[in-house]
């Protein structure tokens, strides 16, 4: 008999390397449907890489929160503490300019009535219009007397120095020259000038006469051309008005304050507000002092 040869396994007749089945086990169908390892590793790294990207993302705007807060409230208590002191500072320049303007208005009311007392012969320090020779030899004593008379002064003020104006001696007929005086204190110079600004019209033994500040030639050349403003101005009601040194010309009307350097403009002022009520700053004008 010829032997047979044994039958090959069907699968190794089919050319499939499969590998042997293990005892207890199965085959897996499954296995190609599966993530390898290490791709699950990498996700989840990733996974928490992200959690902590968002936990740290968290806390970073949770600090610039609290910071800002922080920052906000420092600043608002930095304004209100500025706040308070602009306050403060506002309130004490506001009673500074009250105390100023009160002042100004009583500088204003003693330059107009100051004014009102100075005429043509503002260069001298005293015009006294008496008679000639009336001084006799003690020039000094004589003014001495007439000032103390004539103002009403408790004593005769003491004098360095009284003489007639140095020019030729006048005529009978013609006005006297007037006196020239050096006073010691200048605080009675001062007391003299605002009580005789006060009196306006000053007699002595029945004369007139009129007591003026001294100024140089020049400046009271300037002064005397606001003459002519001056007389439209006076008796008029809510109108003050004065000379300021050298020869700036200052008028209040109704609280409306103007000052003038030309003598013309200031006439036209002075013209328009006899006739009119309420009068606008004129454009020749400087405003306000």
């Amino acid at each position: 008999m010829s032997k047979q040869k044994p039958k090959k396994p069907k699968s190794t007749q089919l050319g499939l390397d499969q590998p042997p089945t293990l005892p207890g086990t199965q085959p897996n169908e499954s296995s190609g449907d599966e993530e390898d390892p290490p791709n699950r590793a990498l996700l989840a790294a990733i996974t928490a890489l992200r959690g902590e990207m968002t936990k740290i993302k968290d806390d970073i705007c949770e600090n610039l929160e609290r910071r800002i807060e922080r920052v906000y409230n420092d600043l608002r208590a930095e304004i209100v503490t500025t706040n308070n002191i602009a306050q403060v500072s506002i309130t004490n320049l506001e009673a500074k300019s009250q105390t100023l303007q009160a002042k100004v208005t009583d500088i204003e009311e003693a330059t107009t009535a100051h004014s009102d007392s100075i005429s043509q012969l503002e260069q001298q320090v005293a015009n006294l219009s008496v008679r000639e020779g009336s001084e006799a030899t003690k020039p000094r004593d004589f003014i001495a007397n007439l000032l103390k008379d004539t103002l009403s002064l408790d004593e005769a003020p003491l004098i360095d120095r009284a003489h007639r104006t140095l020019r030729q001696r006048p005529n009978p007929s013609d006005p006297p020259r007037p006196f020239v005086i050096r006073l010691h204190y200048y605080h009675v110079l001062e007391d003299i000038l605002r009580k005789a600004a006060a009196m306006r019209n000053l007699q002595y033994q029945g004369k007139s006469i009129s007591i003026f500040p001294d100024y140089p030639p020049s400046v009271a050349k300037r002064r005397a051309q606001f003459n002519r403003a001056r007389q439209l101005l006076r008796n008029q009601p809510g109108v003050r008005y004065g000379l300021l040194y050298p020869a700036r010309f200052l008028v209040t009307h109704n609280g409306s304050q103007s000052s003038f350097t030309d003598p013309q403009k200031a006439e036209e002022y002075a013209a328009r507000l006899t006739t009119t009520t309420t009068i606008p700053t004129p454009s020749g004008s400087t405003g306000r002092s």
